[in-house]
């Protein structure tokens, strides 16, 4: 991710000292006081509808080991700095990987930009539309030798893999792409090369998810930024109710980061584009970012709390009652 340094701390509320007050009026007081959301925060009032089961059920499905298994051989390559020989290994890896889950169409794609794209095909009558979730697995360091990448971005790229896994044993509507971009450290030309392709060719992109950064929480305070536009709002807001919804239980933040990543490209075609970034950036960038530093309870949630808005919008079919689940209404 390229950083925006003015973004990396973040002001925290503090408490306010009271006078003493007569009692009635102190509860009044209190009671405005648990109403006021403090700005910045976005969320869903609780008691927003209801739990779907098949959301709840696939949700469930993130397994938090697999999390931390594709982060480790990720950061495993000393670097994989765009143009490495570790870069390379890592895309042949991940094609491997994404290969070797049933039901999905894998390819390279970009030529030397060496995108991994695998495709889940929708079932529906709107199998023609497409929700792509992505994030970037090439790496940098103040030392280029020398850079694991752990939190930015094989984290990432672990949770795009783990949502592939997961989904491939289900049907949608809409067709499902799972994109592992590369040279997003270099300016994003990974996936501003598939961008361009899809607006050349009219590809109805309903939604990019995009994850980057989202991996780090050293105390646990489980503040998650999520980064939209007016072309997305609706995205966004879906996101912030499905957090209370399905217990994901984040501080939501709103565009509090402007750093540049792979929804730039998407954003820049008029595509409706989403991601999600942790509160801060921590080691990134540096031979520091390691595993140890990355937070799993939270790239779980982060990855559950994604799935739950992909598997609405995409159209998750209930097989057993062979209908399709309503689904949110295209941003396009």
């Amino acid at each position: 991710m390229e950083r925006d340094m003015a973004h990396d701390r973040y002001p925290r509320q503090h408490a306010r000292a009271r006078k003493v007050l007569p009692c009635a009026l102190l509860l009044a007081c209190l009671a405005l006081f648990l109403t006021v959301v403090p700005v910045g925060l976005i969320g869903a009032p609780l008691g927003r509808g209801q739990p779907d089961p098949a959301i709840v059920e696939i949700i469930g499905e993130i397994n938090e080991s697999e999390l931390w298994n594709t982060t480790y051989d990720l950061q495993a390559f000393p670097t994989r700095e765009f143009g490495s020989e570790g870069n390379r290994e890592a895309g042949e890896y991940l094609y491997a990987r994404l290969a070797d889950i049933p039901g999905l169409e894998v390819e390279k794609q970009g030529g030397e930009l060496n995108n991994v794209i695998a495709t889940l095909p929708g079932s529906g009558n709107t199998s023609g539309e497409v929700v792509i979730v992505g994030a970037h697995y090439d790496s940098t360091s103040s030392d280029p030798a020398r850079a694991p990448g752990a939190t930015d971005n094989a984290c990432g790229v672990a949770i795009v893999l783990e949502l592939a896994r997961v989904m491939s044993g289900h049907s949608f509507d809409r067709t499902v792409q799972f994109a592992l971009w590369n040279a997003e450290e270099d300016g994003s030309y990974g996936s501003a090369d598939y961008a361009a392709r899809a607006a050349d060719t009219g590809v109805p992109v309903v939604l990019y998810l995009n994850y980057d950064s989202a991996c780090y929480d050293p105390e646990n305070r489980s503040v998650l930024d999520i980064m939209s536009d007016e072309r997305s709002a609706d995205i966004a807001a879906l996101m912030a109710d499905h957090n209370t919804l399905y217990a994901t239980n984040f501080t939501l933040t709103r565009n509090n980061h402007t750093c540049a990543s792979d929804y730039i490209p998407f954003r820049a075609r008029g595509f409706p584009a989403v991601m999600t970034h942790s509160e801060d950036h921590g080691p990134a960038h540096t031979p520091d970012d390691t595993i140890n530093h990355v937070s799993f309870d939270y790239a779980k949630r982060n990855a559950r709390l994604g799935l739950s808005v992909l598997a609405k919008v995409a159209g998750l079919r209930d097989d057993g009652k062979d209908a399709a689940i309503p689904k949110a209404p295209s941003a396009v």
